[in-house]
């Protein structure tokens, strides 16, 4: 008689355990589905239309579309110039305040400052290149669902 009551606690706690283990891993991907679908939606809701879309749901002429494909890529080279002009000028700040907290350093400090800025940039880079393989596994899969 002891032996079936241990039988049965047993039981009931590997099907408790088993129960809580299956709900978490449904609720999890039910919330990860939901966070990357929000961000996705977020992500998109940003972009300005594509001439795909104006041309969809503004009924465009051929010769529309070619004046319009023509603007894109006369501001495309606008916005690529304004990156570099951006960037330089980011890149000359980011020097300068460098260079004023070394001046407040001494000699140790000075290498220790420059260690830790070598650490920074280091982790930037990566996260720079998690970000494009990121990108690339994100455009691979838009490309699967098409």
């Amino acid at each position: 008689m002891k032996n079936s009551y241990k039988i049965w606690i047993i039981i009931s706690m590997i099907t408790v355990f088993a129960a809580g283990f299956v709900c978490g891993i449904l609720v999890e991907n039910g919330l990860l589905e939901k966070d990357i679908k929000k961000s996705k939606r977020d992500h998109d809701s940003v972009h300005f239309p594509t001439l795909e879309m104006m041309a969809e749901e503004l009924d465009l002429m051929p010769e529309q579309q070619d004046r319009i494909r023509q603007y894109f890529r006369d501001n495309e080279k606008l916005f690529k110039n304004l990156r570099g002009e951006i960037h330089s000028r980011l890149r000359d700040i980011r020097t300068q305040l460098i260079n004023d907290i070394k001046s407040v350093l001494d000699e140790r400090q000075k290498e220790r400052f420059e260690a830790m800025i070598e650490r920074y940039m280091a982790q930037k880079k990566r996260e720079h290149e998690e970000r494009i393989k990121h990108r690339q596994k994100f455009s691979n899969r838009k490309g699967e669902e098409k």
